[in-house]
């Protein structure tokens, strides 16, 4: 009787363990980044947010940007990243005018953890 108590003590112990150890909040990614053949990929987070602004949205540009940042792209003048029915849509300027190089973003993953959203973005790269 008392070793069925003990594993029911361990079980109620460790299942809770087991089911956080799997959570992803915040994923993976944040910290390491995916790598696949064809693909550059950068993230982005963005914390609570106390003005009227929203926190994909900022978290979206700053992927953006990191991903620009990596690639040498310019885009200081100005990046503003729109997610539109599912669609991502990029405006990006730099010292030498509009750039197109970041048209093709695309948005993989957009998670929210504890009122922080993370956002996952890739670009293809050139053949």
């Amino acid at each position: 009787m008392r070793s069925r108590r003990w594993l029911a003590f361990a079980l109620a112990v460790a299942l809770p363990l087991t089911a956080g150890a799997c959570s992803s909040c915040p994923p993976g990614w944040v910290e390491e980044l995916p790598r696949s053949v064809g693909w550059t990929y950068a993230a982005g987070t963005c914390a609570p947010v106390f003005v009227d602004a929203d926190a994909s949205q900022l978290a979206l540009t700053r992927a953006a940007r990191q991903l620009a940042h990596s690639l040498g792209i310019d885009v200081e003048v100005r990046l503003s990243v729109r997610q539109l029915d599912g669609a991502v849509f990029v405006e990006a300027i730099g010292d030498a005018g509009p750039t197109d190089a970041l048209d093709e973003l695309e948005l993989v993953e957009l998670v929210t953890c504890d009122g922080t959203v993370h956002a996952l973005v890739r670009l293809p790269q050139d053949p």
